[in-house]
């Protein structure tokens, strides 16, 4: 999400807060009203510490590093529990053990705020409440760290927790979570989780599920399907397996079946597949037939 499109969200739920809502169908009414129409910005004066701490993180993104560091002491001294503040701070380190640091920071303070009452009323929807969204993103950007910090099953941990508060995974960390189940061995969570998720039909899914049952079963019939789909989907991610060379640069977006997809899954599978027994020489035998 871009910076600017954060100032909305804030701003719409702010807005929101305002209104005195008697069911649904009022939420409905007043949302199909504001379609197409700027969302106003609440002045400084009339936002609580909370909410100035917000801005402050907001503003941040778009300052020289120096500015923003002022930005976000200024915002910590207002709320101390600023997670956006921790978020920012995570996303300017350049290495995986120094932002985790600030990842697992905003992590314990959203423990805290939407655990007990708040966790039992809304496990399940973590995506679907603005004010619980820098909580995930400081999850998700966590288990980053720790994956390239090898630590892959407290990783793994961090994924599912997501997934047990999301399930609609909102933020796409299964593919992930699954690719890392596989090499972990960890047969009966893949299986669990790919159940839940059996639709997914891009590249990512697909040569995971591939994967999966070369590893599992060996070069069998249905492994064999399972890469034919695969490859189908996409034919460029065979090409990017087999390469020496990593995938270090990503597009923006990608698309169904194209390069960028193959560069998005190569980039966090290429080793998982180059380290498992025999997988390439399948890969290779059954990419030159397609």
């Amino acid at each position: 999400m871009s910076k600017e499109h954060n100032k909305i969200m804030t701003d719409l739920q702010r807005l929101l807060e305002t209104q005195n809502f008697k069911s649904e169908d009022d939420v409905r009414k007043f949302m199909d009203n504001i379609i197409g129409q700027k969302i106003p910005s609440f002045p400084k004066e009339v936002l609580n510490f909370k909410e100035q701490a917000q801005d402050l993180v907001i503003s941040a993104y778009e300052l020289t590093p120096a500015k923003a560091k002022i930005n976000i002491e200024k915002a910590l001294q207002l709320d101390p529990d600023c997670i956006e503040a921790y978020e920012y701070l995570g996303s300017i380190e350049r290495t995986a053990e120094l932002a985790s640091i600030f990842y697992e920071k905003g992590i314990l303070i959203g423990r805290r705020i939407f655990g007990g009452k708040y966790l039992e009323e809304h496990k399940g929807m973590f995506w679907g409440f603005h004010e619980t969204r820098p909580f995930m993103r400081c999850l998700q950007y966590y288990s980053d760290c720790l994956y390239r910090m090898g630590k892959v099953k407290e990783c793994v941990a961090i994924l599912e927790e997501m997934i047990e508060l999301n399930p609609n995974d909102n933020q796409g960390v299964r593919d992930q979570l699954l690719l890392y189940l596989i090499q972990l061995d960890e047969n009966k969570k893949f299986l669990k989780y790919a159940k839940m998720f059996e639709e997914d039909s891009m590249a990512f899914p697909l040569f995971n599920r591939a994967l999966f049952s070369f590893k599992t079963e060996g070069d069998t019939e249905n492994a064999n399907n399972q890469l034919s789909k695969a490859l189908k989907q996409n034919k460029h991610v065979a090409k990017r397996l087999l390469s020496n060379k990593p995938v270090t640069e990503l597009a923006d977006h990608y698309g169904f079946g194209d390069g960028n997809e193959a560069d998005y899954y190569a980039h966090f599978a290429q080793h998982i597949w180059q380290n498992t027994n025999g997988a390439i020489a399948w890969l290779t035998k059954h990419s030159a037939k397609s």
